[in-house]
């Protein structure tokens, strides 16, 4: 999910064509972005792990999710707008605006 809504945000940020530029945020093997995570968040649940090793998964997400607001900040100069932005466009594409 957060890698479709990078490669929208770099696809509309940088007015890149359709599908260029973002390969790295196409799963063409996932079929369904929402069947994958629910079943990849229930299998970490099932994980035996010790507070620590939580602990670490928990941080090493957060440092994800810097970077990305990092990347988000490069392309739009705020992470804020841009993430509106992305928001605001994905709903209007939705709905057919």
């Amino acid at each position: 999910f957060g890698g479709q809504m990078m490669g929208g945000m770099a696809t509309r940020s940088l007015k890149l064509d359709e599908g260029k530029g973002v390969a790295f945020y196409t799963f063409d093997d996932i079929p369904s972005a929402n069947l994958f995570i629910t079943d990849w968040y229930s299998r970490l649940n099932e994980l035996d792990l010790t507070d620590k090793q939580k602990e670490e998964i928990v941080d090493e997400a957060n440092l994800v999710f810097d970077l990305n607001i990092g990347i988000l900040e490069e392309l739009d100069g705020s992470a804020a707008g841009a993430f509106w932005s992305l928001i605001w466009s994905t709903m209007k594409e939705k709905i057919g605006l």
